[in-house]
């Protein structure tokens, strides 16, 4: 994306149109980098946007027959999906509207709430930069990601807080604040870094322990609800992970993480192949014990979750191809290629290199 806007006339359409193509054709999938990156570039789209959970009579959401909780929530999530594609983003909010017309009505309600409390004041004074200048009346920099992504995501799971697409609601929001406590924590802010890393874990803690309804057993449970709890623990994992900087303690700490998640994949009867990211992540875990803690009990347990993973097949096949012959994470990639922990990587491209080959036979 360019670094100067591209300014749409105020008859722009494109977000409304694509959501609409999105729409019509099933199992297509919705183009979240475009919509969040034009939402970033084009006034009306963005004007439109923001302005529909409040205008609920919109005629061009009624058309889509779709509910108006699932449009905000797509639009939030292009907006996360945009911000993790471009750090440096910003959405102009104010320029997308009448800049008078959002001071004035701005102004108004934070001489009312600025004084409520210290955390209303903290809002207030975030809020304050998003104005354009008192005296020269220049717009700001644009809204923060964090800010836009969060107004959507909340707003649809406000608007719907039962709806099947709760619990995904809830999972994006811990995305969000896991986004924003990595950026906090790359610039030097560790008090705000830890702010939102608990916030991201208060989250996921949410998914997991969200009803699903009265009697509702986890065998009654979607496929769809499964996923996003198991989604949720190894999220939980990457934040301990991340915001304990690799130290033993977060690494045993994601290292629970994980093997609730493997049992949760049990439990609910899901198949243990569709998530091999799981056993990605512990052996990045055990290793990282090994190779930067030198726990040796840490190697120990890498050798014995590939031996337990290599015996079964499905599993096997998929964890194989996926993160030893195609490399799908560079971290564990890495820790392999280190010489001390040659046997375990030896032993795991031979394992690879076997379940290719036999999947070529069975092709011929």
């Amino acid at each position: 994306m360019s670094a100067d806007p591209v300014i749409r006339p105020q008859n722009c359409s494109l977000v409304r149109t694509l959501i609409a193509d999105w729409a019509k054709t099933k199992g297509k999938p919705f183009p979240y980098l475009q919509v969040g990156e034009h939402l970033a570039q084009c006034p009306a789209c963005l004007s439109w946007a923001t302005a529909i959970a409040y205008q609920p009579t919109d005629h061009y959401v009624r058309a889509l027959r779709l509910r108006l909780s699932w449009v905000i929530s797509i639009l939030g999530q292009s907006v996360l999906r945009a911000w993790s594609n471009n750090q440096d983003l910003k959405f102009d909010l104010v320029r997308a509207q009448d800049p008078a017309g959002v001071r004035d009505r701005v102004g108004r309600r934070l001489s009312q709430c600025e004084s409520f409390n210290p955390e209303m004041k903290e809002q207030v004074s975030q809020i304050r930069e998003l104005m354009p200048d008192l005296a020269t009346g220049a717009p700001p920099g644009g809204l923060e990601p964090y800010a836009l992504a969060r107004y959507f995501l909340e707003t649809a799971l406000a608007m719907a807080p039962q709806s099947e697409q709760r619990l995904k609601l809830l999972d994006q929001l811990g995305i969000v604040e896991f986004t924003r406590a990595v950026g906090e924590q790359r610039a030097g802010s560790k008090e705000k870094a830890d702010r939102h890393f608990q916030q991201a874990k208060e989250r996921y803690q949410q998914v997991l322990a969200a009803d699903v309804g009265d009697g509702t057993q986890a065998r009654e449970l979607k496929v769809g609800e499964k996923i996003d709890r198991v989604s949720a623990r190894l999220s939980l994992a990457q934040v301990e992970y991340v915001q304990g900087d690799h130290s033993p303690a977060a690494l045993q700490k994601a290292i629970e993480h994980c093997i609730g998640a493997q049992r949760l994949v049990s439990e609910l009867g899901l198949a243990e192949e569709e998530f091999t990211r799981i056993q990605s992540n512990l052996l990045i875990c055990y290793l990282r014990l090994f190779l930067d803690h030198d726990q040796t009990e840490g190697y120990a347990q890498a050798q014995r979750l590939a031996r337990e993973t290599c015996a079964e097949p499905d599993v096997a096949r998929v964890f194989l191809k996926r993160w030893v012959a195609d490399g799908e994470d560079p971290e564990l990639a890495q820790l392999l290629s280190s010489p001390r922990a040659r046997d375990l990587s030896d032993y795991l491209r031979a394992e690879a290199q076997r379940v290719l080959r036999a999947e070529a036979v069975a092709a011929s």
